[in-house]
Protein backbone atom coordinates (compact mmCIF):
# COMPACT_ATOMS: atom_id res chain seq x y z
CA UNK A 1 0.00 0.00 0.00
CA UNK A 2 1.11 3.55 -0.51
CA UNK A 3 0.40 6.56 1.30
CA UNK A 4 0.98 10.02 0.13
CA UNK A 5 0.25 13.14 2.94
CA UNK A 6 0.99 16.49 2.18
CA UNK A 7 2.48 18.50 5.57
CA UNK A 8 2.96 22.14 5.84
CA UNK A 9 6.89 23.23 6.59
CA UNK A 10 6.19 23.74 10.46
CA UNK A 11 4.78 19.84 10.52
CA UNK A 12 7.86 18.36 8.98
CA UNK A 13 9.68 20.37 10.66
CA UNK A 14 8.72 18.99 13.86
CA UNK A 15 8.21 15.61 12.83
CA UNK A 16 12.43 15.59 11.67
CA UNK A 17 13.11 16.66 15.17
CA UNK A 18 11.17 13.69 16.64
CA UNK A 19 12.38 11.55 13.98
CA UNK A 20 16.01 12.24 14.61
CA UNK A 21 15.79 11.03 18.28
CA UNK A 22 15.01 7.63 17.28
CA UNK A 23 17.45 7.72 14.39
CA UNK A 24 14.60 7.69 11.75
CA UNK A 25 13.90 9.85 8.96
CA UNK A 26 10.32 11.49 8.82
CA UNK A 27 9.09 8.70 6.25
CA UNK A 28 10.13 6.24 8.88
CA UNK A 29 9.02 8.06 11.70
CA UNK A 30 5.42 8.50 10.24
CA UNK A 31 4.95 4.89 9.35
CA UNK A 32 5.84 4.09 13.08
CA UNK A 33 3.58 6.83 14.50
CA UNK A 34 0.95 4.92 12.48
CA UNK A 35 1.77 1.47 13.43
CA UNK A 36 1.46 2.73 16.83
CA UNK A 37 -1.92 3.97 16.62
CA UNK A 38 -2.93 1.18 15.29
CA UNK A 39 -2.09 -1.38 18.01
CA UNK A 40 -3.82 0.93 20.60
CA UNK A 41 -6.72 -0.04 18.69
CA UNK A 42 -6.18 -3.85 18.93
CA UNK A 43 -8.16 -4.91 21.79
CA UNK A 44 -6.95 -6.94 24.98
CA UNK A 45 -8.98 -10.19 25.14
CA UNK A 46 -10.56 -9.87 28.50
CA UNK A 47 -11.32 -13.51 30.20
CA UNK A 48 -14.77 -13.68 32.13
CA UNK A 49 -14.20 -14.91 35.50
CA UNK A 50 -17.29 -15.69 37.78
CA UNK A 51 -18.26 -13.48 40.69
CA UNK A 52 -16.50 -15.99 43.37
CA UNK A 53 -12.94 -15.54 41.44
CA UNK A 54 -13.18 -12.06 40.97
CA UNK A 55 -14.34 -11.72 44.91
CA UNK A 56 -10.72 -13.76 45.53
CA UNK A 57 -8.57 -11.54 42.80
CA UNK A 58 -10.18 -8.48 44.33
CA UNK A 59 -9.17 -9.54 48.02
CA UNK A 60 -5.66 -11.09 46.92
CA UNK A 61 -5.00 -7.46 44.99
CA UNK A 62 -6.23 -6.03 48.55
CA UNK A 63 -3.81 -8.01 50.52
CA UNK A 64 -0.53 -7.38 48.40
CA UNK A 65 -1.07 -3.89 48.58
CA UNK A 66 -1.85 -3.53 52.43
CA UNK A 67 1.53 -5.77 52.54
CA UNK A 68 -0.06 -8.94 53.68
CA UNK A 69 1.82 -11.21 50.99
CA UNK A 70 5.28 -12.49 50.31
CA UNK A 71 7.48 -13.17 47.92
CA UNK A 72 9.01 -16.52 47.00
CA UNK A 73 11.81 -16.40 44.88
CA UNK A 74 11.37 -20.15 42.53
CA UNK A 75 15.20 -21.28 43.02
CA UNK A 76 15.86 -19.21 46.28
CA UNK A 77 15.07 -21.64 48.30
CA UNK A 78 16.00 -24.93 47.15
CA UNK A 79 13.15 -25.67 45.44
Amino acid sequence: MKLQITITDEEQKLLAQRAAVLGYDVTKFAKFLLSHEAMKVVETPIIPFNLQTEDLISRAIADDEAGKTKKWVFGKYGN
